[in-house]
């Protein structure tokens, strides 16, 4: 079964889909970087509640204070060895955001809609399976969307994540016998929402990439693309050994 999470893996780096499906662990280093996206993660969820609170700043400041204690209990693993320094660095920088975030969720309509927390979505028949961050309801169809913590583009969404809401409202057609016309990118750092269109290519590009990376699940190795992250990359010191095994259908 392919993850739209590993979808977003092979867009980085072909190569990590194959190491990460030889067993081979990938680890983030805990950095304040990704200790702050891990809490942007956790007030996104909250933003719908916030839209509705007569208070809305100082509702997101109380979330945040929340937060910042059950975020170790959530993230037990990952945030095993975090400093209380570290994480009170992260909870302010992102307390610095609350202000602007309450201006923009305060003007989306996004948060008008009825949202529904998700399970996996599963499909035997296309081999495919994810779980979106919600389904938002509109007009009676629901639709998938994503929070994400990073950067945000001057307009638009990134590919990687069009590609990955097109995974899921083709999940999402599958399991409610719909269609599934657009989807949204919700972007944490700033409390603001952008709508996709899910169009027909990306559609073709989704099913092509599965496709490659069953191969890979079956012992294929990629080729490492030449624009590949290897500076971020955890599998750096096993990436170095060139195969005779490289496959050509990239």
């Amino acid at each position: 079964m392919i993850r739209v999470s590993d979808i977003a893996v092979y867009l980085k780096c072909p190569m990590m889909c194959y190491f990460l499906n030889k067993g081979h662990n990938l680890v983030n280093e805990i950095t304040p970087a990704y200790l702050e996206r891990l809490i942007l993660k956790e007030m996104a969820l909250t933003y719908g509640d916030a839209f509705n609170a007569l208070d809305k700043l100082s509702f997101l400041g109380d979330s945040l204070d929340r937060i910042s204690d059950e975020i170790r209990i959530i993230y037990r693993t990952e945030l095993s060895g975090i400093d209380a320094r570290t994480l009170a660095d992260s909870v302010s920088n992102v307390r610095s955001y609350l202000e602007n975030i309450c201006s923009n969720i305060s003007s989306d309509d996004f948060y008008t809609s009825e949202i529904v927390d998700e399970p996996l979505l599963q499909s035997e028949k296309l081999g495919l399976s994810g779980s979106p961050d919600r389904l938002v309801k509109i007009n009676g169809e629901l639709v998938p969307s994503i929070i994400k913590t990073g950067n945000m583009p001057q307009s638009g969404v990134w590919s990687s994540d069009r590609l990955a809401l097109t995974a899921y409202s083709i999940l999402v057609e599958e399991k409610y016998n719909s269609s599934v016309e657009k989807g949204f990118v919700e972007y944490a750092r700033w409390g603001k929402v952008r709508e996709v269109l899910i169009k027909r290519h990306e559609r073709r590009k989704v099913l092509t990439i599965r496709d490659r990376i069953k191969k890979i699940h079956e012992g294929f190795m990629p080729e490492k693309p030449k624009d590949a992250p290897c500076e971020h990359c955890g599998f750096t010191g096993i990436c170095d050994v060139k195969s005779t095994l490289v496959s050509r259908f990239f």
